[in-house]
C-alpha cells in the first residue's frame, strides 16, 4: 500500500482516548506531528476528518513480533508484517532476533532497521541478540546494536541459562543503554512439551510444562536486576507466580518491567481441550489456568503488568497441520490485538478502554524510552488510530494481511473496527467498505 501524505489536517469530533481517560476534541496534525488538541479547532488550510461517533487512540506500539526476516520470508517479510500491523492499528514493532542469522550484530541491525524504513508503513525496530547466534555463550557488543537502533536486546526463544553471563549482560547493558528482554524458561523444566501441565494434560497423558518453568527464571533475572541496578522487561508473562513476583519486586524498587499477550489474557489451557487440541492455541510460554487468566487481567489493571505485546508468531499452513505435539509454537496476532481486547476485556468489564490504550499504547512506548508517540497531545508524533467500537468484523483468511493466517481467532467475530491508521501523518491502513 502507498502510505498518502497529508500536510496537514484536523481529526473532528473524535473521542480522544489516553492512558489517562478519554475526552470529546479535535486534533490538529501537521507535518507528521499533533499541534493541538481541543475543541473548535481552526485551520483554514488543513483537510478535514469527520470522527463524530469514533474513536481515536495513540498509535500502537508492539514491543515483541516476530517479522520472521531474515531467513523466512515464506512465512513473513517486512512488507507483508508492515501491513499487518498497520492494519492492527500498530505504528512501532520491535522485531525478535531468532531469525537466520540472528540479530546479532551491528550490520544486520542497521539492515533490518533500514528495510524497515523502506517499506515505510511503520517504524520497525530491531532486537538485537544478548548472545551470539542466541547460543547463550559469549555477549554480542551491546554498544554496537545500540548504535544500529537496538533499544532492546533479547535471546527471545530460548532463556539465557548462564546467571554469572546475565549477570554481565545485566552490566554491559547498563554502559550501552539498552533494556534486557528475558525469556522466562527453565528448559530443563519445559523440556519442549506442548502444553501447561494441569489436569487436563494429566487426564489426556500430554507431557506438559508447569508454571514454574516461567517463575524460576522470571525470579532469577528479578533478583539479578536488583543486584546490579540493571533494567529488566519479562516477556510474555503467562502465569500468576510470574505475576507474584512482580508485585513483590515493584514494591522492592526493582527495575522491572513486563508485558503479556491477548492469548493469555483470553484464552486458557481449557480452550486447547474444547479446540480438539488444534495447533493454533500451541503458543509458547503454553496457556495457563483460569486462575493464572484472572492473575493477569489483575495486573494489567494494576499496571502492574505495563504491556500487551503481540508475540505475533506466524508459521506457515504445513507447519501448524502437525499434530498439536509436533505443531512449531506461536500465534499470528497484530491483525486482532486490539479488537481481541476490546471484545473480552472491555466489553466484559474486566478492564477499561483507557487501560487498554494505555498498554498498548503509552506504557510500551515509556518502556522502550519513547518521549514522543504513545499518546495524543502537541509535539507528539501524529502516530493515530480511528476505531468504530459500534461494529463488528469477522476474521477471514481473505482479507487477512499477514502471510501466515495461524490464528485462533479465524472465522470468530471480534467488535471493534479499526477503519484508519495515521503513521507520522500519513495513511498506512484504511478499511475498505464495500458499496
Amino acid at each position: 500500500m502507498n502510505a498518502k501524505h497529508e500536510d496537514e489536517m484536523i481529526i473532528r469530533n473524535a473521542t480522544v482516548v489516553n492512558a489517562d481517560g478519554e475526552r470529546e476534541a479535535d486534533v490538529w496534525i501537521r507535518n507528521g506531528k499533533i499541534e493541538a488538541v481541543g475543541r473548535g479547532l481552526t485551520r483554514p488550510a488543513a483537510r478535514e476528518v469527520d470522527a463524530r461517533g469514533k474513536h481515536l487512540f495513540p498509535g500502537f506500539v508492539d514491543l515483541h513480533a516476530h517479522l520472521r526476516t531474515p531467513g523466512r520470508e515464506d512465512e513473513e517479510d517486512f512488507a507483508s508484517g508492515s501491513r499487518a500491523a498497520a492494519k492492527g492499528g500498530f505504528t512501532t514493532l520491535f522485531c525478535m532476533p531468532n531469525t537466520e542469522p540472528a540479530i546479532d550484530l551491528e550490520g544486520i541491525a542497521w539492515w533490518v532497521r533500514e528495510e524497515g524504513r523502506r517499506v515505510g508503513l511503520v517504524d520497525i525496530y530491531p532486537v538485537g541478540s544478548i548472545t551470539r547466534e542466541r547460543k547463550g555463550k559469549i555477549l554480542t557488543e551491546f554498544c554496537a546494536l545500540r548504535h544500529a537502533g537496538c533499544r532492546t536486546l533479547s535471546d527471545d526463544g530460548d532463556s539465557l541459562a548462564d546467571s554469572l553471563l546475565m549477570r554481565r549482560a545485566f552490566e554491559y547493558a547498563k554502559l550501552a543503554d539498552v533494556l534486557l528482554v528475558s525469556h522466562c524458561e527453565d528448559a530443563q523444566l519445559s523440556q519442549g512439551n506442548s502444553m501447561r501441565e494441569s489436569r487436563i494434560s494429566s487426564r489426556y497423558g500430554i507431557s506438559a510444562v508447569p508454571d514454574i518453568a516461567e517463575s524460576i527464571i522470571a525470579a532469577r533475572d528479578i533478583a539479578l536486576a536488583q543486584y546490579t541496578g540493571g533494567r529488566l522487561h519479562l516477556a510474555h508473562v503467562s502465569s500468576a507466580k510470574t505475576v507474584t513476583l512482580l508485585r513483590q519486586a515493584r514494591a522492592a524498587g526493582v527495575r522491572v518491567t513486563a508485558e503479556t499477550c491477548p492469548h493469555y489474557l483470553v484464552f486458557t489451557v481449557e480452550d486447547v481441550e474444547k479446540s480438539g487440541f488444534d495447533s493454533h492455541y500451541k503458543v509458547n510460554p503454553p496457556l495457563g489456568t483460569a486462575d493464572d487468566r484472572a492473575a493477569l487481567r489483575a495486573a494489567l489493571r494494576d499496571g502492574i503488568l505495563d504491556c500487551v505485546a503481540t508475540d505475533h508468531a506466524p508459521h506457515s499452513r504445513i507447519e501448524k497441520e502437525l499434530p498439536f505435539e509436533d505443531a512449531p509454537f506461536g500465534i499470528n496476532g497484530l491483525e486482532t490485538a486490539f479488537s481481541a481486547l476490546y471484545t473480552h476485556l472491555v466489553l466484559t468489564g474486566a478492564c477499561t478502554l483507557p487501560q487498554i490504550i494505555r498498554s498498548l499504547s503509552f506504557a510500551p512506548a515509556a518502556v522502550a524510552g519513547f518521549t514522543d508517540r504513545g499518546a495524543i497531545a502537541p509535539g507528539y508524533t501524529a502516530d493515530l488510530v480511528l476505531a468504530d467500537l459500534s461494529r463488528c468484523w469477522t476474521v477471514t483468511e481473505e482479507e487477512w494481511c499477514s502471510k501466515s493466517v495461524n490464528t485462533p481467532f479465524l472465522s470468530r467475530k471480534l467488535s471493534g473496527v479499526i477503519e484508519c491508521t495515521w503513521y507520522r501523518g500519513r495513511i498506512t491502513y484504511q478499511e475498505q467498505r464495500s458499496g
